[in-house]
Formats: C-alpha cells, sequence, structure tokens
C-alpha cells in the first residue's frame, strides 16, 4: 500500500463529513486493497460518502474492482454522498443503491470480497445485514464492522455471532473497525490470537465505560497486531 495513496485518501475525505477515526480510514483501505481482488466491496451505510471514498480510492488500482454502496439516505445525504464521490472521482467504479440494505438483498448474486456493514446500528438490524449478506462473502474475504464499541447492538452481534465462531479469523481490531476473514477452519494459532483480541475488547470496553486514564494501552496493542498493516 504506497503511502501517498493513503495520503492521497485522507485528503479527499477530510473534505466529507462522517465518522470513520483517523486510523479507521487508512484501515478500511488496506481491507479493500486486500480484499477486493477476491469479490465485490459491498458497503452497508454510506451517509456522505466519507467510508466509500476510503474503499474506492483502494480499489482504482484492482482490474474489475466494483464497489456497491448500500444506504437509503432517509435523512437527505444522496445529493451530497453523490457530490463527494464525484469529487473523489471514484463513481466510476461505484454503484450506488438507494434503498435499505434488506431491500438491496433481493435478487443478489454476486460473489463479495469485503463486507462493511456500518449501517443501522440497532440490534436487529445489524444481525440482519450480518445473516443476509455474509453468505455471498467468499472463503478469504472480509467482513469488517464499524462502531463496535460505543453501539451496543453492533458489539452483541459481533461478540455473539462472530467472534464465538469458527467460521471466521480475526484480523484485527483498530479503535472501533473490527475485521475478520471467513474460512472453512480455525488453526491454533487462530484460535490464540482471537483469544488474545477478545481479552483486550473487554479490557479496552470496560476501561472506556469508566474513563479509566490507561485505555490508551489495550486499544493501542490492538492496533499494533491488527493486519492488514498501515502506515502510521
Amino acid at each position: 500500500m504506497p503511502a501517498h495513496s493513503v495520503r492521497d485518501a485522507r485528503t479527499i475525505t477530510d473534505q466529507v463529513d462522517g465518522w470513520l477515526g483517523k486510523r479507521e480510514g487508512p484501515y478500511l483501505y488496506a481491507l479493500a486493497e486486500l480484499a477486493s481482488p477476491l469479490g465485490a466491496v459491498v458497503e452497508i451505510g454510506s451517509w456522505k460518502g466519507k467510508s466509500t471514498i476510503w474503499l474506492a480510492k483502494a480499489c482504482e488500482a484492482v482490474p474489475g474492482a466494483r464497489i456497491f454502496a448500500i444506504d437509503p439516505h432517509c435523512e437527505g445525504s444522496e445529493q451530497a454522498f453523490r457530490r463527494n464521490v464525484k469529487m473523489a472521482g471514484v463513481d466510476a467504479i461505484l454503484t450506488p443503491i438507494v434503498a435499505p440494505s434488506v431491500e438491496a438483498l433481493k435478487g443478489w448474486d454476486r460473489p463479495i470480497g469485503l463486507l462493511w456493514i456500518d449501517g443501522d446500528h440497532r440490534y436487529e438490524s445489524v444481525k440482519s445485514d450480518f445473516f443476509g449478506w455474509e453468505p455471498f462473502v467468499v472463503e478469504g474475504g472480509v467482513v469488517a464492522f464499524h462502531d463496535t464499541y460505543s453501539w451496543e447492538g453492533v458489539r452483541r452481534v459481533v461478540d455473539e455471532n462472530v467472534l464465538r465462531s469458527d467460521r471466521f479469523k480475526v484480523l484485527g481490531q483498530v479503535d472501533s473497525i473490527l475485521a475478520v476473514s471467513k474460512v472453512s477452519s480455525l488453526s491454533l494459532a487462530d484460535r490464540m490470537r482471537r483469544k488474545t483480541i477478545v481479552t483486550l475488547r473487554g479490557i479496552y470496553h470496560q476501561a472506556r465505560e469508566k474513563r479509566k486514564h490507561w485505555r490508551a494501552l489495550p486499544r493501542k496493542l490492538l492496533r499494533g497486531i491488527s493486519v492488514p498493516k498501515v502506515p502510521a
């Protein structure tokens, strides 16, 4: 991943409203770069296009890469979204789907390389997004979730259905993004890695809730063991 490409993406996305942290955008870029050769990139929850642009910039050099950005734009964000992706020059590899994710799923038949879940954060909605779209993720493909600490619905889906499953190898936790890779089985090393990340997630969550001054330490440790690596 050329550092200048990440800097270019940051320069553009700094002009776009959104909630990605300064390390989360580059991590999303790295995940898309890793997984987009395997299948479509599907984003659930685009709003004004900040994460969409990070994903698309990573895919520009991947032959045949295609991004599907799903969002009903209920709050009137569609115009800003289209303006921002055009400004970023990524509209040519992007297919916006202006609909709820459950509607977009009807008739879907493409293999997915990266599934980015950042839509409605309520438990039933996150669960529906995960179980509805995950079957299309190819082996070796990536599923990533945003806001896995601050939103109980997201956290519950991750804890109950992802981190307890032997079908997903944990790639990493970079700030609020948790990423896993779909596998047929887990090795002993994969299980040990999962245990370490689950433990650190728990420590950080408790420290965050209680506003402990040392809460940055487990978050830093999680970033340090996450893959793929991103420029500082």
